[in-house]
């Protein structure tokens, strides 16, 4: 908690558009990399393939939108970053996509095989989504 504290401090300084950033950003990464597990991972790109797979992506864009939501304390900023994270990361991991989209294969990288993008792009998309969510907020 004493962290969260000199982390605020440093902050002071900042807008409150480039606080809120900073904590949204943080809290994406957080549920990105740090609370996916390796198993949610794999399963996300079998959503319509296998129940599990639905539900691990489901859970994956909740964990995004929880966090939202107690960064920004606004439920519609919450609901708006967990559709949006469960449409992107579908578009990115979906097993349903693969060669149907032939012309995407050089957006997937690192032995990617399925969905019309790679990690470069997905993040980009979240990003952006954050931002519009920073503007709507402020």
């Amino acid at each position: 908690m004493q962290t969260f504290f000199v982390v605020y401090s440093a902050c002071k300084g900042m807008t409150m558009d480039i606080q809120l950033f900073i904590f949204l950003l943080g809290g994406h990464y957080l549920a990105d990399f740090g609370l996916q597990s390796r198993h949610m991972a794999e399963m996300k790109g079998r959503v319509f393939i296998e129940t599990a797979g639905f539900h691990n992506l489901t859970a994956h864009a909740a964990i995004h939108g929880l966090l939202t939501g107690l960064i920004t304390q606004s439920l519609a900023a919450a609901l708006v970053v967990a559709v949006t994270h469960w449409i992107i990361d579908f578009g990115k991991a979906s097993e349903l996509l693969t060669d149907k989209f032939p012309h995407t294969k050089g957006a997937r990288r690192h032995g990617q095989k399925h969905g019309l993008y790679g990690l470069d792009i997905d993040q980009c998309l979240h990003i952006v989504i954050l931002l519009g969510v920073v503007v709507a907020i402020s």
